[in-house]
């Protein structure tokens, strides 16, 4: 087998504004697995705050992967390029028919600024998604509360009004933000706290349901959020967690113990949306996945990973 790695940068259209800072673009790895005139394609993106080896160790550990290609990178954003690029490969040489089908996606809002909800909480709306997600724990609890009820205003029964907060708010602000708005009206929050020890008090006084994210980087972890009964959703970032082998195996564990699975982009560029795509289908095609961020960047993406009414369809 033979592999060949090209770096491109992806820019956002706006700033994306979350508890761990700003992101303007993305810094991507494209990888080639070629063997009998066959291609698999992955892809790295690693961003910090998020548990993943930075840019340069991701370019690093693919690189030393091209020269052995039998022992995967250890790095988590490399490994996941790596098995992604290896799948792919082994589809394009078989006799099975690709996937088909086609999956509802979210919008995401990421603008701090309370002024900007109504114009981007509507644009997703007349684009006929029927999931919202917003960034919260950027700015102060008051500006999460008004910006939180400025959208559940604007949702009303059209869509589900999901939260994340990707670990930003300390236990008591959790609990503050979310009793001053109707738990009805949320359908989700992920990682309101760093700790997931705080995940079962926040959904038992607030009544809204809990979804982890970050905390999903290892085995040893997925277990224990499970022990602790912290999530009851799990949403899974297949370029995080080690691509399309290690997403079946935290989405087998969750469903074994009752808890849904979302999957979700990590801003990915259009090679890691593709497969993020094919397994939403594959594991959980009634949910609304977390894949409809093809439209944040400037950059144009393929047809098929951009939002279309508010879905991914495989052509």
């Amino acid at each position: 087998m033979l592999v060949a790695l090209e770096t491109r940068k992806l820019r956002l259209r706006h700033p994306l504004v979350t508890a761990h800072g700003s992101t303007t673009h993305r810094k991507i790895i494209e990888v080639t697995a070629a063997e009998d005139g066959f291609q698999g394609h992955g892809e790295a993106a690693p961003l910090p705050g998020f548990g993943l080896e930075t840019f340069s160790e991701s370019l690093t550990a693919l690189q030393n992967w091209v020269k052995n290609p039998n022992r995967l990178p250890d790095a988590p954003a490399a490994r996941s390029a790596a098995a992604t690029a290896i799948e792919n490969l082994e589809k394009a040489r078989s006799s099975i028919a690709p996937t088909s089908g086609k999956i509802a996606v979210q919008a995401l809002v990421g603008s701090s600024e309370s002024s900007s909800i109504e114009s981007e909480v509507s644009h997703a709306l007349n684009q006929g998604h029927l999931a919202i997600k917003v960034k919260v724990a950027a700015s102060d609890t008051k500006t999460d509360i008004a910006r939180i009820q400025s959208a559940i205003k604007l949702v009303g029964s059209e869509a589900a009004l999901r939260l994340d907060a990707n670990g930003g708010w300390s236990l008591e602000d959790a609990l503050y933000v979310l009793s001053a708005v109707d738990s009805d009206d949320v359908d989700l929050v992920e990682e309101p706290t760093a700790n997931p020890l705080d995940w079962k008090k926040v959904n038992e006084e607030t009544g809204v349901k809990i979804g982890a994210d970050e905390q999903l980087t290892n085995e040893s972890q997925v277990h224990q959020l499970i022990k602790y009964g912290a999530a009851q959703t799990f949403v899974l970032k297949p370029s995080v967690i080690g691509g399309p082998p290690a997403t079946r195996k935290v989405a087998e564990l969750a469903r074994t113990n009752d808890i849904d699975i979302l999957i979700s982009s990590f801003l990915d560029g259009p090679i890691a949306l593709r497969s993020a795509r094919d397994l939403a289908i594959e594991l959980a095609p009634n949910e609304i996945h977390g894949l409809g961020t093809a439209s944040l960047f400037i950059d144009k993406f393929p047809a098929d990973v951009v939002p279309n009414n508010g879905f991914l369809r495989c052509p």
